[in-house]
């Protein structure tokens, strides 16, 4: 039985993933073969990522926030690597695991991860004019890239940073003029204040912009809000955290399986799973099934995982 690589994060959420893992790893040593890395930045993440599918390994564990999982999941998609992907959220944000309802106890999340059958999740592919990423969760135009890049300069974040960060957004950003189309068809054309491209339901820490999607359905919910002033958001924001913003009059919503972005004057950055990218025109489409995640624990499942693992170290 190859071991599972552990990717520790010991950066995410402001240093609160390395703690998190130092109060787990006796406990995840009794449960499954490990080999543990900390990586100083991201390309050694990706280099031990990628190492560890070269070498046979089956399942690689994400301990950190939705980046850290967004990395692990980019270098799995890349490679069409047939390795399940464990979730053990300790970062700022971690919205994935509210869409794929990972516990918040830390003990049930990491016994996910490490013996969780596999289940299979739809994944995003974006192709755009500074290059192609894949995405799991949410991937944004407009205003979300300017909140990730101020929470991702805080050095120690607490429970309010993507709020705060928001409400700073809202004073800086200016509506810019966009073309979209949906699988072929003109959709949109106007001013944009944010597109969300989702598989997943929340991000910035909860706020529930795509509250019907369904991550194994094979399609995106698209939520687009157009022009709207600064103080009119303010007021809606316990809407949005709520997921009762889909009837309000500046929003649009429809569901796809293809995006066509054509900004006509300059967006920030894209915000992708948390993390940020080189905006501009872009097409997403949707990968049905492509990436295989571990899911919720069976006792069944429980017992053949431990089994194996028993009979790996003898």
């Amino acid at each position: 039985m190859s071991p599972t690589l552990v990717l520790v994060n010991p950066a995410a959420g402001g240093g609160r993933a390395g703690r998190f893992w130092e109060r787990l790893r006796l406990q995840a040593e009794r449960l499954a073969p490990l080999l543990v890395v900390t990586p100083e930045g991201a390309e050694e993440s990706r280099r031990a990522v990628r190492n560890a599918v070269a070498a046979g390994c089956e399942r690689v564990v994400a301990v950190g926030g939705d980046g850290t999982a967004h990395l692990a999941a980019n270098v799995l998609l890349e490679g069409e690597a047939k390795v399940t992907l464990g979730i053990v959220p300790a970062g700022t944000g971690s919205d994935l695991a509210r869409a794929l309802r990972i516990p918040r106890d830390p003990s049930e999340a990491l016994r996910r991860a490490l013996l969780g059958p596999p289940m299979r999740l739809d994944a995003g592919r974006c192709e755009g004019e500074a290059g192609g990423f894949f995405f799991i969760n949410i991937a944004s135009a407009g205003i979300g890239g300017l909140v990730d890049e101020t929470v991702n300069a805080i050095p120690r974040r607490g429970r309010t940073a993507f709020l705060r960060a928001t409400l700073a957004a809202l004073r800086r950003y200016r509506c810019a003029p966009v073309r979209v189309a949906v699988d072929g068809e003109a959709w949109y054309e106007g001013p944009l204040f944010v597109l969300a491209v989702a598989n997943g339901t929340t991000f910035g820490k909860g706020m529930r912009v795509a509250p019907q999607a369904h991550p194994d359905d094979g399609l995106f919910d698209l939520v687009l809000v157009g022009e709207v002033a600064g103080w009119e958001l303010i007021r809606r924001l316990p809407q949005l955290y709520l997921g009762r913003h889909l009837g309000a009059r500046p929003v649009r919503y429809r569901q796809a399986r293809e995006v066509r972005l054509e900004p006509l004057a300059p967006l920030p950055v894209f915000d992708v799973d948390g993390e940020t990218y080189p905006s501009g025109s872009a097409t997403f489409t949707i990968l049905p099934g492509a990436l295989s995640v571990a899911g919720p624990v069976t006792p069944a499942a429980r017992r053949d995982r431990e089994s194996r693992f028993r009979v790996a170290v003898r």
